[in-house]
């Protein structure tokens, strides 16, 4: 339990002097989603002609957790590069490294969190007890985001390209992922319903923004996302059981 507090301490210190000398601090975190809302919600929302107390909730919820996401997956494939000299210096072993990496990455993210607090207040989306549902998506995506900087940690320490190639498909997802657009109910039942059905992030995205705009969950969506966890803890454990000792020496 010591150890666990001593690595969350050591997690905000390093959080809080990434933001040393600025005027705001940490609440720049802030500051440029929100600006990304008001302008994109304003504009998006009159272009697609979805109104915009429907339209600006669904895009700060996406755009909220798509930070997460994404903080998730870039980080990890360079989690134990940039803690080499805690590594080499045997001052914090793998596990440690992953453990501090995803609380930073959801420390910004519970920052955030205030958007989607006075976006509901602004166009007064109640909160009803089902909206509880969207915190079990998000265990889900914290319990990923640990088995993805161990995986990923792992193959991004052997093969350097792969931070060039999860950053290159994480700018292109953001364009596919119904964050800035709607899907509709039109669209679930063409080619893009289809492509829905095998695109992980959405689903992920669906089990914590539905409950919060009281829409149901398809269990499609239950189903992608569980196996997804499953799935990438097995292989995230096979990888760290086996390679785990060579990661100093790829470094």
């Amino acid at each position: 339990m010591n150890h666990i507090t001593s690595l969350i301490f050591q997690t905000w210190l390093q959080f809080l002097v990434r933001y040393r000398r600025t005027f705001i601090g940490p609440l720049w975190i802030v500051v440029g989603p929100s600006l990304f809302v008001l302008t994109l919600g304003l504009l998006f929302s009159q272009i697609s002609g979805a109104k915009a107390e429907v339209f600006i909730p669904h895009l700060t919820i996406g755009l909220v957790v798509w930070t997460l996401v994404s903080g998730f997956v870039n980080g990890s494939t360079t989690v134990f590069q940039r803690s080499r000299a805690q590594i080499l210096q045997g001052g914090m072993n793998l596990l440690d490294v992953v453990f501090v990496d995803v609380t930073t990455t959801v420390f910004h993210f519970v920052h955030q969190i205030i958007i989607i607090g006075v976006v509901f207040l602004i166009f007064h989306i109640p909160v009803t007890v089902y909206a509880l549902v969207s915190l079990i998506g998000l265990f889900l995506l914290f319990a990923n985001g640990v088995w993805l900087a161990v995986l990923f940690g792992i193959i991004g320490a052997r093969y350097r390209d792969l931070v060039e190639v999860t950053q290159a498909v994480m700018r292109i997802a953001f364009l596919v992922t119904p964050i800035i657009w709607m899907v509709g109910e039109q669209g679930r039942g063409g080619i893009l319903g289809v492509f829905l059905v095998y695109y992980p992030f959405y689903h992920f995205l669906e089990l914590i923004r539905a409950p919060l705009l009281n829409n149901p969950i398809q269990p499609l969506s239950w189903i992608v996302v569980l196996s997804i966890t499953f799935s990438g803890v097995f292989l995230a454990r096979y990888y760290f059981k086996r390679y785990s000792g060579q990661v100093a020496l790829w470094i």
